[in-house]
């Protein structure tokens, strides 16, 4: 199970000046196939506040968190709307519903470390989690962070462009660290200490209405082993989904085929899951070799507990399962999933009225397995309006979260003998047992 976020848990009014909040992200050390992968971010709902560890969604809008009494929903974390003296339930079906994955819409209180927040914020309030093939890609709720760019109506609505609209956020960007090293999100400012290079920033667009993966921009291409491009992969279209556990590619055949792309590695297909894998032993070379290439500049893709897997029951022995799939030749889109996501630092400028959106790619801060020639490299151009889209205030301080939560305003001051262990615990909800269990509660046994 994964732990939860400890923060400070302080109450402090509303801010009134513009400001950011950086927060802690939960990731795996490494990924494997058939366990949670996804970032959580710390999000909190209702009045008094509830902590849920929200599923960071980077190409949808899609808000949503796991009630109380949801069956079969996976996570750590749920909302009970009974707790919140703000709740309101909207009385009408969450419009992303399947048939074993469904809720109704609702409206609460949202806020980000009790330092920005905005009321009666619209989600699915998630009843039923029962669809197998999202049950360890979504934990505890989802967190669509990015604005439908074929709706104003919706974009307008997003909780983003309402914290923006509200004067709450210093400066309408968000900063991502996803690797396991130490990873963050910054939410209305981009904090210096998490990156190191060049910012390098490449348009979002969406080719148009009927596409269902809106947030896309122009890849230089794919490199392999020996840095050339691989076939049919240079100055296409790139997405990123951080729900999504592979890296797709044209002619995944080919790489695996030629030692110039995916280097003298020995490979199979998992005769029973379909899993690609390569041979990892002491006597085998392993590595996957990728990088893609964003407006001239050069993003390694990890590979050790990234794209290659050394723990997977989808494999046999001696092998380790590989996060790379063929592309969908019907919508040709290079999906830059989580293995891409863990390996770069990613800014997102999200659109308002005088400026579309913009992704943001540098690398991350710290010590990590790049050289300071890659480092170093420069973007092949700058977007045109960058003077009057990309240049941010730089925070002066940063804000501390500061909130308690309704878990901990309910939890008891005093501590209770467990039956049979020598241990104390506190209780929640110690108030609403009632006298009648006043002997059991203050006895001690020993």
């Amino acid at each position: 199970m994964l732990p939860l976020f400890v923060i400070p848990f302080f109450l402090t009014s509303a801010q009134a000046d513009p400001s950011w909040v950086s927060l802690p992200v939960n990731v795996p050390v490494n990924m494997s196939d058939t366990v949670f992968n996804s970032p959580l971010v710390p999000t909190l709902y209702g009045t008094p506040p509830q902590l849920i560890n929200t599923t960071l969604d980077l190409n949808t809008a899609k808000m949503a968190v796991y009630s109380s009494s949801c069956v079969l929903c996976s996570g750590n974390t749920s909302f009970d709307p009974t707790l919140s003296t703000t709740f309101q339930a909207l009385n009408y079906p969450w419009p992303y519903n399947t048939a074993a994955y469904f809720g109704n819409m609702s409206s609460d209180t949202m806020s980000f470390g009790g330092i920005i927040s905005l009321p009666q914020t619209e989600f699915g309030l998630i009843e039923t989690g029962g669809d197998s093939s999202l049950g360890y890609l979504l934990y505890n709720g989802r967190l669509g962070i990015f604005p439908d760019p074929v709706n104003a109506t919706a974009a307008s609505e997003h909780f983003l462009s309402q914290l923006y609209a509200s004067n709450q956020l210093l400066n309408p960007v968000i900063g991502m660290r996803l690797d396991p090293l130490n990873p963050k999100i910054t939410i209305g400012a981009l904090d210096e200490n998490d990156y190191q290079g060049n910012l390098n920033w490449v348009p979002i667009f969406t080719p148009n209405d009927s596409w269902s993966i809106r947030n896309i921009f122009t890849v230089d291409g794919l490199k392999g082993y020996n840095g050339s491009f691989l076939p049919n992969s240079t100055a296409t279209y790139g997405t990123m989904d951080s729900v999504f556990v592979s890296v797709t590619m044209p002619e995944l055949t080919t790489y695996l085929a030629e030692t110039g792309y995916a280097g003298p590695i020995n490979h199979t297909t998992q005769p029973d899951s379909g899993v690609l894998a390569y041979v990892c032993n002491s006597s085998e070379y392993t590595y996957v070799a990728l990088t893609a290439t964003i407006n001239g500049v050069d993003y390694p893709m990890d590979s050790t507990g990234n794209l290659l897997r050394s723990t997977s029951p989808l494999t046999e022995w001696g092998t380790c399962s590989v996060g790379l799939e063929e592309w969908n030749a019907s919508a040709p889109v290079i999906n830059l999933g989580l293995p891409f996501l863990r390996s770069v630092y990613l800014a997102y400028r999200f659109p308002t009225d005088s400026c579309p959106g913009f992704y943001g790619f540098a690398f991350p801060s710290g010590n990590i397995n790049r050289t300071s020639s890659q480092i170093a490299q420069t973007p092949s151009s700058t977007p045109t309006q960058s003077s009057q889209c990309l240049v941010f205030a730089s925070p002066t301080a940063t804000p501390t979260p500061s909130f308690e939560t309704v878990q901990e305003m309910r939890m008891s001051t005093q501590k209770y003998h467990v039956w049979g262990e020598q241990m104390m615990v506190s209780l929640f909800g110690e108030s609403g047992l009632g006298s009648s269990w006043e002997w059991n509660l203050t006895s001690s046994w020993v």
